[in-house]
Formats: C-alpha cells, sequence, structure tokens
C-alpha cells in the first residue's frame, strides 16, 4: 500500500492542450509522421509488383513506414526482391551494396525502376 501512496503523484499525469500541441510540432519538425492510409486496391498492386521483381529480375523502387512509437518516419530503397518469407509477411529487398527485409504491412509505394 505504502508504494501507491508513494507514486501517486508520479501516475497522474496531466497534458495540457497547449502542451499536446507543442509536442506534435516538435515531432512533425524532428520529421515524424502519422503512418500513410493505402487502399486495398494499391496494397494488391504493390504486392504483385514485389512478386512480379522475383519472378522476372527487375528492380524496384520501395517507400515503406518505420514506426518510432506512435508516429515514424518513411524510408526509400531500390533493389531487386531475392526472397519472400510468407510467414513473417516480409520480403528481402537486395541493391548493390545493401540488403534489407521489409514489412508488407508497412509497404507505402513500389514503384518499377
Amino acid at each position: 500500500m505504502a508504494k501507491k501512496i508513494d507514486n501517486l503523484f508520479g501516475s497522474l499525469r496531466m497534458v495540457l492542450p497547449e502542451h499536446r500541441a507543442a509536442i506534435i510540432d516538435l515531432e512533425a519538425e524532428r520529421g515524424l509522421i502519422e503512418k500513410p492510409s493505402v487502399e486495398d486496391d494499391e496494397f494488391g498492386e504493390m504486392c504483385f509488383r514485389v512478386y512480379d521483381s522475383t519472378q522476372y529480375d527487375y528492380a524496384i523502387n520501395v517507400r515503406w513506414f518505420v514506426p518510432k512509437g506512435r508516429l515514424g518516419t518513411i524510408e526509400e530503397a531500390w533493389g531487386v526482391v531475392h526472397e519472400i518469407d510468407a510467414v513473417r509477411r516480409r520480403f528481402k529487398l537486395v541493391s548493390d551494396w545493401d540488403s534489407q527485409w521489409v514489412t508488407v504491412e508497412d509497404l507505402v509505394s513500389v514503384m518499377k525502376c
């Protein structure tokens, strides 16, 4: 019971609307944005391009959302898809100097180079 009394004010955190707006502005200045919404048709087309890159071995330009808490950033890379992991719902994008795994749910855009 003593722990609850000692931490009484630690759990009661009130943020004024002005402070909340200032925090959101600071996050926007650091480049953090909300996750963009992607329509089902666009998502299907992006998945088709990713799969097509594995079949015909052509490069694609991929943009995806990287969450950092509630907000996040958008990263971009190009390369050829060498592997698709259906269990973890991600694919491996390989370029001349780098390779990375990209989660399918975080895709923002996929364009053929």
